[in-house]
């Protein structure tokens, strides 16, 4: 099976599922695509491309920045330690969810996060874009 049999016949499942037909769907990905694009192109008209790739490289660093490990009453674990919550799958996807009980899920596909603790020269706070 080819990779655009496979991509047809999961739109087909996707058509019947929310009861629309696949012209609807490419409809819709297109404008949303459309959407972007000239967002973006009006985003690099007014503020310049260079702003553009700044603004693009401060959400990265914000998106990975160190994070801080809430104090909890009867944990082993220092309060304040300054580490990075890694998805052992995923790796580096942000902050986490956290359940019930308090443990950090990952954002993406729900798997327990790890943390990872950082020296004090290796941490960054996320307040100011880490660095």
């Amino acid at each position: 099976m080819g990779i655009f049999e496979h991509f047809s016949e999961k739109v087909d499942d996707v058509a019947s599922l929310l009861d629309l037909s696949p012209r609807a769907l490419l409809i819709f990905a297109l404008s949303i695509a459309g959407a972007a694009v000239v967002s973006t192109g009006l985003y690099w008209a007014v503020f310049g491309f260079s702003h553009w790739n700044n603004e693009m490289a401060v959400a990265g660093k914000i998106m990975v920045a160190a994070a801080t490990i809430p104090s909890r009453a009867g944990q082993s674990q220092k309060s304040g330690q300054c580490g990075q919550y890694v998805c052992p799958v995923h790796g580096v996807v942000g902050m986490p969810r956290f359940n019930a009980a308090g443990t950090p899920l990952c954002p993406v596909g729900g798997e327990v996060m790890q943390f990872r603790v950082l020296g004090g020269a290796q941490a960054s706070q996320a307040a100011f874009a880490a660095g």
